[in-house]
């Protein structure tokens, strides 16, 4: 039987990614200064963050590990202090939240949906969400990749998240900004719609037929 609150789909639970979903992109400032750090162009210097970021995020390379293959790979030594000043501004460039994609999530419970949080999120960003998270109490899960040692897009952490919810695949609706994590989700049975923007997500949502739709 369909869920109204989904108007014709079988979901009974939505699924929401963290950074650049949850959370504002990265905030401008924030890249300009790390860019500058390690002496790189803003395309060099995403390049290398994303590089090694999977395996941060998994958990199995720790802060000074990360930022020092970052240095390295730059050509630059990293002393201790510069690396603490790294990760403070790592956690600072992901911690604006969107309030009108909360506001959603709580109107989505508030009509019966479940509600998850499935991230790739290494240790320092997992800390500081423990002590500031007032906001994730909002979601009857919150699965993050470096606590459980899984990343997405691997398959099973998408089947920790459904088995913490209590759902089935194809009751799951996932909100990812990256289409490789939507395809994965997709694979697995899952709903799955991208949010390259905002915007973008409320236009996908309706073409796909989900409701009620976020006030953005």
């Amino acid at each position: 039987m369909a869920n109204p609150n989904s108007c014709v789909l079988p979901i009974r639970a939505v699924i929401f990614d963290y950074g650049d979903v949850i959370s504002l992109p990265a905030d401008p400032a924030v890249i300009a200064w790390m860019t500058a750090q390690f002496h790189l162009t803003e395309e060099g210097f995403r390049q290398v963050y994303a590089a090694f970021r999977h395996e941060y995020d998994r958990g199995n390379l720790d802060a000074a590990g990360y930022w020092g293959n970052i240095g390295r790979a730059a050509g630059v030594e990293l002393s201790g202090d510069e690396i603490a000043q790294l990760r403070q501004a790592d956690v600072a460039m992901w911690s604006r939240l969107n309030e009108a994609i909360l506001r959603w999530a709580s109107q989505l419970r508030a009509e019966g949906l479940k509600t998850g949080v499935l991230s790739n999120m290494h240790a320092d960003m997992v800390d500081y969400l423990r002590a500031n998270g007032e906001w994730t109490r909002i979601f009857d899960c919150v699965t993050l990749s470096s606590v459980v040692h899984l990343a997405k897009p691997e398959p099973d952490i998408f089947n920790v998240c459904l088995r913490d919810l209590g759902v089935r695949p194809e009751e799951a609706l996932f909100i990812d900004d990256r289409e490789r994590n939507v395809a994965a989700a997709q694979a697995l049975g899952i709903w799955g719609v991208a949010a390259p923007s905002p915007a973008q997500l409320r236009a996908n949502l309706q073409a796909f037929g989900f409701c009620p739709l976020p006030s953005l």
